[in-house]
């Protein structure tokens, strides 16, 4: 059941040029799921998952439905217990609705961090070590090869941090 029941809204595209435009854009993408949120990323570091805002909207995404999942490949998984103990909360609270893996193989040549949401939405960095990126809110045609993006990095990763092995 779409939110949106007359229509849907207007495609949303801008450039982003720096780190606080990049984690306000991710929330933006965040707020548009509907029922998954994919992430592709080093690490996590400074992305915004462990800020208060961010973990509530991750927490309102997950309790809305049963079915929502929030899907986390990372080439980096060591640092997430000191970068993000609110985001790990959130796996110990909904262990059945978040998974992060850890990437293998060639996935580890990916360096463009990426979140979207569903088929539609998206924040795409260009390379992790630069600022630039693009969200595209609203918009399949930016999200789809995103999503296809994601699904062949999380085919190349494996289960990495689960709410049964937090605290190692």
């Amino acid at each position: 059941m779409s939110e949106w029941p007359d229509k849907p809204p207007k495609p949303v595209y801008r450039p982003i040029f720096g780190t606080g435009d990049s984690l306000a854009a991710i929330a933006e993408v965040v707020a548009a799921a509907e029922r998954t949120l994919r992430v592709f990323d080093v690490s996590l570091s400074n992305r915004g998952f462990n800020s208060p805002a961010l973990a509530e909207k991750l927490r309102e995404f997950l309790v809305a439905g049963r079915a929502h999942r929030l899907l986390i490949a990372l080439h980096e998984t060591d640092g997430l217990e000191r970068e993000c103990p609110r985001l790990l909360a959130l796996l110990r609270q909904f262990p059945m609705s978040i998974e992060i893996h850890r990437t293998l193989a060639q996935a580890r040549n990916a360096n463009d961090p990426f979140v979207v949401a569903d088929d539609h939405s998206v924040w795409h960095q260009k390379h992790y070590e630069q600022p630039r990126a693009i969200v595209a809110l609203h918009s399949p045609p930016d999200a789809l090869p995103i999503v296809q993006r994601f699904d062949e990095i999380w085919d190349l990763s494996e289960p990495a941090v689960s709410a049964t092995t937090l605290g190692l």
